[in-house]
């Protein structure tokens, strides 16, 4: 064999194994994913189970007829009760007859305010124009120069405007002054004056 034909030989020993590494990793990477059978978990049963006397329902006073006199579900808890009509007792003890000495037997009546109601509440504003007067060039011309404002937006792109331009087809140029920009918002006809940041 001759030096060519065994350089030629370890060459295509060097491809083949690239072919083989590439096949190998191709079926590894685009292969199916196995997915293994998922048993549902056992429940758990509680330690301390719930007692029958924990959650019951009462019918006897769900069933009740309406006119049974009880304030059951009729009470109105965000609103105080009034007194009920002093019981006679002895003087200087509050409530009546076994009752604790020194509380109240009944919630103590509170004169009600009325409810406050807003009267003329203002809707918030539009928001502020999101732009920033940086600085001004007045260029020399025949006609006496022109001033071209420099203004950024809240994400830093630049904008040189004059008066009259329609910015970002939402506000009008409407005067440039050395000191500030006066801006007109469009969808709001509100007017806004930028001062020059220092």
């Amino acid at each position: 064999m001759s030096k060519e034909s065994r350089q030629k030989i370890s060459i295509l020993i060097v491809l083949l194994v690239v072919l083989g590494l590439t096949l190998v990793l191709g079926y590894r990477m685009n292969r199916p994913e196995v997915t293994a059978a998922v048993q549902p978990p056992e429940p758990k049963t509680s330690a301390n189970p719930p007692a029958p006397t924990d959650a019951r329902i009462r019918l006897d006073l769900v069933e009740k007829p309406a006119d049974s006199g009880e304030e059951i579900g009729r009470r109105n808890f965000f609103q105080y009760r009034q007194a009920p009509a002093a019981s006679p007792g002895v003087p200087g003890q509050r409530g009546g007859p076994g009752t604790t000495p020194g509380l109240p037997s009944a919630p103590v009546n509170v004169a009600q305010a009325p409810p406050v109601r807003p009267t003329g509440t203002v809707p918030p504003g539009p928001p502020p124009i999101p732009l920033k007067f940086q600085g001004y060039a007045v260029s020399s011309s025949a006609g006496g120069g022109q001033m071209t404002a420099f203004l950024t937006d809240d994400a830093s792109r630049h904008y040189n405007v004059t008066a009259g331009e329609i910015l970002m087809g939402r506000y009008r140029i409407t005067q440039l002054s050395a000191t500030s920009v006066e801006i007109e918002d469009l969808e709001t006809n509100r007017r806004q004056t930028l001062p020059l940041l220092k």
